[in-house]
């Protein structure tokens, strides 16, 4: 068997993640004295990352540690900072800087500056600012790019956009880089604003853009600029993933726009929780607890796993919905409170202070003590017994309830009992 059909053979099993056909190919290697190619070597250090086998990958390349093929070594750092072993590949660069023969070069420093951002490490990503200023190699687009998005990763969001604005030739990932330095902090208009320097130098927006400056302009309530970039890239033909789409949907909902923001979440083909969230919180903001309601139990009949923002703006919005109708709710909005609650535990989603001071409020009106009794017990597994707010909701329950002995049972009843007043206290001033 030849190197050629080894290599097509390796390649499938990269492909497939087949681990018992890719160790037999590995056999057939030793067996016949190949250990040492290259190309082989390479392609089986990618098949046991594929199948997360790291370990072999890097007794791989230790048997080849002295080889002078760079490309094995960056090769295996770009294993490394794909798998996020950041660590790892600073260790391979550590080990190369003190090769007497190899150097690094354009293709070493994208995966080394990686690692620094993903580590944090902006002192030693500095270090490596400065040596490729020296050695030049920060005129490479790709070198430029890696180091602007470690300066982004790293928080250091002046340095990046410096780096930026040294840089002699662009491509799209700088462009989206530095419009998210501008984006994470807060200067949503100065995003925007890149974005159009971006399209009017001849750069075409990908998802990752599109996300970041549909983002801005819900962060800014800017509607119209919103509507326009949604409808341009439409008319431009580019296509949106479900992270376009979700972005959208959160920019409407927040401008208020609903019926735009369920028309782009209606066309969506795969809605992804975020999707669903940001359409919940944009019903949420109009206190349309029924809409809410709705879209949670739609969300749960596709098989889409709710999160706690999920539960916080179903919640919230029941919550406006009964403040702003003042006692006119009907006992059965109280029943839908303690279905809902329900509905949560069954989806596997931890209920939190939130939840509790939600949905206490509804035992207290019902006189549901057991049903009070069982949510106590979650809270007291939840640890939320020192949380003044939750033990006000709960003593209030358990006064409503008739069992004020009850309340007194717990550890300590005159701080209890002072939470319980302090809440009461609370409730008296919101009601004016």
């Amino acid at each position: 068997m030849d190197t050629t059909k080894l290599l097509s053979l390796l390649r499938t099993s990269i492909s497939s993640k087949s681990l018992l056909k890719g160790k037999l190919i590995h056999q057939k290697v030793v067996t016949l004295g190949l250990q040492n190619n290259i190309a082989l070597c390479k392609n089986l250090i990618n098949f046991y990352f594929s199948c997360h086998y790291y370990h072999y990958a890097k007794l791989i390349f230790k048997t080849l540690e002295d080889s002078l093929d760079l490309s094995l070594w960056n090769g295996l750092m770009a294993a490394y900072a794909k798998n996020y072993m950041f660590i790892e590949a600073l260790e391979v660069f550590d080990r190369l800087v003190l090769h007497p023969f190899l150097k690094p070069d354009s293709y070493t420093y994208p995966s080394l500056l990686k690692a620094c951002g993903g580590l944090g490490r902006v002192g030693y990503g500095q270090l490596i600012h400065t040596q490729l200023i020296r050695t030049g190699f920060v005129l490479d687009v790709v070198v430029a790019s890696s180091l602007v998005g470690m300066y982004a990763k790293c928080k250091r969001f002046d340095y990046g956009i410096k780096v930026f604005d040294e840089m002699s030739e662009r491509d799209v990932a700088s462009w989206n880089t530095v419009i998210s330095c501008y984006y994470q902090e807060g200067q949503a208009e100065k995003a925007l604003e890149l974005f159009g320097k971006m399209r009017d130098s001849g750069f075409e927006p990908n998802s990752v853009t599109l996300t970041m400056v549909i983002s801005s302009c819900a962060r800014l309530l800017d509607l119209e600029r919103g509507k326009e970039i949604h409808e341009k890239f439409v008319k431009e033909g580019i296509a949106f993933d479900s992270y376009v789409g979700s972005a959208l949907v959160d920019m409407y909902g927040k401008c208020g726009c609903l019926e735009m923001a369920r028309e782009v979440f209606d066309q969506m083909p795969v809605k992804n929780v975020v999707a669903w969230n940001a359409l919940i919180a944009g019903y949420s903001s109009k206190c349309d607890s029924k809409s809410c309601i709705e879209l949670f139990r739609r969300m749960n009949e596709e098989g889409v796993k709710p999160t706690l923002t999920t539960m916080s703006c179903i919640l919230m919005s029941c919550s406006r919905s009964a403040k702003l109708e003042h006692g006119y709710v009907t006992v059965g909005d109280y029943f839908k409170a303690l279905a809902l609650y329900g509905d949560m535990k069954e989806s596997g989603v931890k209920p939190d202070a939130i939840t509790f001071t939600s949905v206490l409020p509804a035992c207290s009106q019902l006189a549901a003590l057991e049903k009070g009794k069982e949510i106590h017990k979650y809270i007291a597994e939840s640890e939320l017994e020192t949380n003044e707010i939750v033990m006000g909701a709960l003593l209030d329950m358990y006064a409503k309830c008739g069992a004020v002995d009850e309340a007194f049972r717990l550890e300590n009843p005159l701080s209890i009992s002072t939470m319980w007043f302090s809440h009461r206290k609370r409730l008296l001033e919101e009601d004016g």
